[in-house]
């Protein structure tokens, strides 16, 4: 006969050895389209199967491929919960021999032979599948059309609160490699040698910048309120 405190014995055993799945990851996830930014904001993802095209629910827990030994939540995931969350179409074919993901198709904006969706987190470009990068909390998960045929993926660092009438200044950097970068557009202002552009604006508000450089990735959104004069 099993004793109470036998069945409590065997089943906190079996726990200890399940793995805690249903923690959810916060991440940020921005996706930036052929035109415009389809999705910017903070996700909470966990390790679950992705759907492809096939309707078949596939593995995307960061084990694919055997690149890492415990499962965990994943670049592709992220991208697959905030499609869902923010009802964007997403479209991707699976590659049994990868074990992992082609994305063919985010929001509008299909891949072509020569255009294709690609993944990068905190700045750089992932090496491996999005299915096999495991993410982790206040990672940037940045999915963008056309990433390959780009030089730069465009950062924006400035304030976010300035008096109306007051110059300030924003700044553009590379993503993968924290320069600099001449040339990219903010406000309806290029930046100088130094990355930087100074802007102005008169009455009180909210801003919502982007930097945009033609070779390049567009950047995060920077908010920016402008509060009235003293």
């Amino acid at each position: 006969m099993k004793t109470r405190i036998g069945t409590l014995a065997v089943l906190t055993a079996v726990l200890a050895c399940t793995p805690a799945y249903a923690a959810s990851t916060k991440v940020k996830v921005r996706v930036e389209g052929a035109t415009k930014t389809i999705f910017e904001g903070t996700v909470k993802t966990t390790v679950h199967d992705v759907k492809g095209d096939d309707g078949v629910a596939h593995k995307c827990d960061g084990t694919n491929g055997a690149a890492n030994p415990t499962p965990g939540p994943t670049a592709t995931g992220s991208l697959d919960t905030a499609a869902s969350a923010a009802n964007f179409g997403l479209s991707a074919g699976w590659n049994d021999s990868f074990q992992d993901f082609q994305i063919d198709k985010v929001g509008p904006d299909a891949a072509t032979s020569s255009k294709f969706w690609g993944v990068a987190v905190d700045g750089k470009s992932l090496e491996v599948g999005g299915c096999q990068f495991e993410v982790k909390t206040g990672d940037e998960v940045l999915w963008a059309y056309d990433m390959f045929n780009k030089k730069h993926l465009l950062l924006l660092h400035g304030t976010t609160k300035v008096r109306a009438g007051r110059r300030f200044a924003v700044k553009v950097l590379d993503g993968a490699t924290g320069d600099p970068l001449a040339g990219a557009r903010v406000g309806g202002k290029k930046t100088n040698a130094s990355g930087i552009v100074r802007l102005r604006y008169s009455k009180p508000g909210v801003k919502r910048l982007k930097a945009t450089r033609s070779d390049s990735v567009r950047s995060n959104q920077l908010r920016v309120k402008v509060l009235r004069r003293r």
